[in-house]
């Protein structure tokens, strides 16, 4: 008897330890999820009316802060949850199966100035639908029915870009060629070798052509070798993907970040965006993509090690917005950098079609600033506006055709 009286006890114990490991995690990220496993462990050891009263505690504690930031949760489009979709950004993965509008009325690079979030407020407005299938990526095809599948970060998960004009949809209506958005923002390089590793060995898509998009801005980083070895393995980790949809129904996480995030962006002597002139347009430029000669470029060779089996089939490099206009902009010290050659001459890379898409989008831009003063790029934003996707599709698949 007192041995199923134990019994029963350490199962409610560990019960009440996994309630306030869901709990404590709802404020914490992803990446420091081992701090909460920790804690929760320990409290496993606590008598189990300490744990009741404090488990009872929490989920009051937990509801109340939710009806008391839901009214700016659902106010506010970055932190509303209905409206989100990727998980957070040491998470990596698309919620899946979501269909839904979201205003877009300031650009990634507006809104990180509080006088340039005034100032462009609105100048965009527009409705952005996202649609998202069973693996959270922009799609309306399935994968075993394109010919390329597009690997990329956010130029290609495109959130300022409303669903029927994202780049894959471009290519397979105006082209004709069958292609599949596997993009999402805020990855990098190793994120795109898993994602080819998933398709290839857990789909079993070994015969689809795969086409990675580079941004010289934010993917030549230091990387470490096989830094997301595992990330392949759980795209489709229903479990995984349960947890994180009741962390993401709350979002603590994510809220209270945008809100410290809000109060440390007064801070006027660290300038973020610069402002130039084009063509009597305004546009903004972020601070860390604009390079002088004493810029270096990081190897990123240690990313590929081990990926022998899972490299694209090509290669893209797209410039910054800087890269683009810099011939535009009065005064400004344009210089050629050695992202593309950091990437043609990589020894992991010989077998591989690399292009560099800069002198294409310079041409273009010019074209089309003297022919009715309109850019490639949205005014106050990193990322290609409508225009600028349709003149990539062209890009692309002229080289393709090849």
């Amino acid at each position: 008897m007192k041995l199923a009286l134990n019994k029963k006890t350490l199962i409610l114990k560990i019960f009440l330890s996994i309630i306030l490991f869901l709990l404590i995690s709802l404020f914490f990220s992803a990446q420091k999820i081992i701090i909460v496993l920790v804690l929760s462990s320990l409290f496993i050891f606590l008598k189990i009316s300490y744990q009741k009263i404090i488990a009872i505690n929490l989920i009051i504690l937990v509801f109340f802060i939710k009806i008391v930031i839901l009214p700016f949760q659902l106010k506010i489009s970055e932190i509303d949850p209905t409206k989100t979709d990727i998980y957070e950004k040491h998470f990596l993965y698309g919620i899946r199966n979501i269909d839904f509008i979201k205003n877009y009325s300031n650009g990634d690079l507006s809104s990180l100035d509080k006088e340039f979030k005034e100032k462009y407020n609105n100048l965009n407005n527009k409705e952005i639908k996202i649609v998202t299938d069973n693996f959270g990526f922009r799609n309306e095809i399935k994968p075993d029915d394109a010919d390329y599948i597009l690997i990329g970060d956010s130029f290609l998960h495109q959130t300022n870009i409303t669903q029927k004009n994202i780049l894959n949809y471009i290519l397979n209506k105006d082209n004709k060629i069958r292609t599949y958005n596997a993009g999402l923002s805020s990855t990098d390089i190793s994120h795109y070798l898993e994602t080819i590793k998933f398709f290839k060995e857990k789909m079993k898509l070994k015969n689809k052509k795969y086409i990675m998009l580079i941004f010289q801005g934010n993917d030549f980083l230091s990387y470490r070798s096989n830094d997301n070895n595992n990330y392949h393995k759980y795209i489709n980790n229903y479990f995984l993907h349960s947890y994180f949809k009741f962390k993401t129904f709350f979002n603590f996480y994510n809220t209270f970040k945008y809100f410290s995030y809000s109060l440390k962006n007064n801070d006027k002597d660290f300038k973020k965006v610069y402002e130039h002139s084009i063509n009597d347009q305004d546009v903004l430029f972020k601070f860390d993509y604009i390079y002088n000669e004493n810029n270096k470029v990081a190897s990123i060779d240690s990313v590929f090690k081990g990926y022998e089996k899972y490299l694209p089939d090509l290669i893209i490099l797209i410039p910054t917005k800087y890269q683009v206009y810099c011939n535009f902009i009065k005064n400004a010290s344009c210089n050629d950098t050695k992202h593309f050659s950091h990437l043609a001459n990589s020894p992991m890379l010989t077998k591989i079609n690399i292009l560099d898409s800069t002198k294409f989008f310079k041409k273009k831009s010019e074209i089309f600033i003297n022919l009715n003063n309109k850019l490639l790029y949205e005014n106050d934003d990193t990322h290609l506006n409508e225009l600028g996707i349709k003149v990539f599709s062209d890009f692309i698949y002229s080289n393709l055709i090849q």
